[in-house]
């Protein structure tokens, strides 16, 4: 089975850094333009089933690489970014002036701190290690999977012998695809293609 992670398109977000897990927010000109580049590739290809996070900016990326075939698409929560909480639509400077003693606690646990009102790494972890064990039961040749930046690199790690703390160890840019297959039950990273 090929599985094809790509990274929703920039947003004015990602233009600002900010966290923004929870925000939903769609494209800017510059994510339509990232990927609109992937539709000539997956038009080539015969894909069996999208999966999508429950967010506008994944929606729009399916929308502009598959155009009608939206018989396709699933939405799965447990493809969501992690929910930041109250750090959502800040930036690390922000935090860093408006919750000190929180930002020092997560540079000490990064895997277990839980932003107010959101999730901790760990538990959208478990979300994507859930979502690939389903995923490996099914019989599909092609899979189109479009989230978000911590959800693959969530997804590498568990491939990675389910290491979490490798998760610093990639990187995922708007509009990267990723190829990971799976054959004779063994996960395994195929190759990571940037866009401009």
């Amino acid at each position: 089975m090929n599985i094809y992670f790509i990274r929703h398109g920039e947003t004015l977000e990602n233009e600002k850094s900010t966290y923004y897990g929870n925000l939903n927010v769609g494209l800017n000109k510059k994510g339509v333009s990232q990927i609109t580049k992937w539709a000539t590739f997956f038009e080539n290809k015969t894909i069996n089933k999208v999966y999508i996070s429950d967010t506008k900016r994944a929606r729009e990326t399916s929308a502009i690489i598959l155009k009608k075939q939206s018989d396709l698409v699933f939405t799965d929560v447990r493809l969501n970014e992690r929910n930041f909480g109250d750090f959502e639509g800040k930036t690390y400077e922000d935090i860093l002036k408006f919750y000190p003693e929180k930002a020092k606690d997560w540079k000490n646990d990064w895997k277990n701190f839980r932003p107010p009102n959101g999730e901790t790494f760990m538990e959208m972890y478990k979300r994507v290690c859930d979502f690939m064990e389903d995923l490996k039961k099914a019989n599909y040749n092609n899979v189109l999977i479009i989230t978000h930046s911590g959800v693959i690199k969530g997804a590498l790690c568990y491939i990675m012998d389910n290491n979490p703390d490798l998760f610093w160890k990639f990187s995922c840019k708007n509009g990267d695809r990723i190829l990971v297959k799976l054959e004779y039950d063994n996960l395994f990273l195929d190759s990571i293609t940037h866009v401009d």
